[in-house]
């Protein structure tokens, strides 16, 4: 009898114990993890405003000058601006109160068309950006710009300006005006100024000399002089065989 209460004991002791050591694992089965998603930042957006003063500059004599407005909402950004030349960051700008200073683009941006961009990035902002066309066109040397202006005025042996003009008075007169060099009253003299130059690495500002007689040349096989009585000053086609082209200096033809 003794035995069989034990026995009967020691099952009920299991049955008991079996769902208390069952019910462990199933409640970690059903546990639940509630995981909360981060709030996505707000991004703000700005407005760049790219202001050019022209949209044409002469190469190596006027520059366009431009600034930069940024805006995010009614608010002045802060930050900088970074400004591209075609696809070459040329400069930073810092914004102070929402603009930029204003700054002049490089004299010495070559022929053609360019597209100038400003780009504004700042942390929680969306970048933002605006471009400019500036047309370059190409420059012309100082002593053919200074002698074009007197087109017109007659020739007068041994004048020398600025009513009239000899060939040597004009020549001697336009580099005097130009603030290049002063050069000797006659021809034969203006021969011996400078440097010899071959007709192939002639430049406009160059003067041109043959027995006689001085031009200036302003390129496309052309020169501007004073040609003989009952003449004016004009632009015409070299008409000399073989003259000799004469650089003064490197400030005549620099453009």
């Amino acid at each position: 009898m003794r035995r069989r209460i034990a026995a009967l004991a020691g099952g009920l002791a299991l049955v008991v114990a079996a769902p208390i050591a069952a019910g462990t694992p199933a409640s970690a089965a059903t546990s639940t993890h509630i995981t909360t998603a981060a709030a996505k930042p707000t991004v703000k957006t700005a407005r760049t405003t790219l202001k050019i003063s022209k949209h044409t500059q002469t190469r190596f004599k006027t520059a366009a000058k431009i600034r930069v407005v940024v805006r995010i909402g009614s608010a002045k950004a802060a930050g900088k601006v970074t400004v591209k030349i075609g696809s070459k960051t040329w400069k930073h700008l810092t914004l102070h109160n929402g603009t930029t200073k204003r700054v002049s683009l490089p004299k010495t941006m070559t022929d053609g068309r360019h597209h100038i961009t400003a780009v504004y990035t700042h942390s929680g902002v969306k970048r933002s950006k605006d471009s400019q066309v500036v047309k370059v066109k190409k420059g012309t040397s100082k002593i053919v710009t200074t002698a074009k202006k007197y087109v017109g005025k007659p020739y007068r042996h041994g004048a020398t300006g600025p009513k009239a003009f000899d060939c040597s008075g004009f020549t001697s007169y336009v580099f005097k005006k130009a603030g290049i060099k002063k050069l000797p009253r006659t021809s034969s003299a203006q021969r011996h100024v400078g440097k010899t130059v071959s007709r192939k690495h002639a430049k406009p500002g160059d003067i041109i000399w043959s027995p006689g007689h001085v031009a200036i040349y302003v390129g496309g096989n052309k020169m501007i002089d004073a040609p003989r009585p009952g003449k004016t000053i004009q632009v015409r086609s070299i008409w000399q065989h073989n003259p000799k082209f004469i650089r003064v200096n490197a400030a005549a033809v620099a453009v």
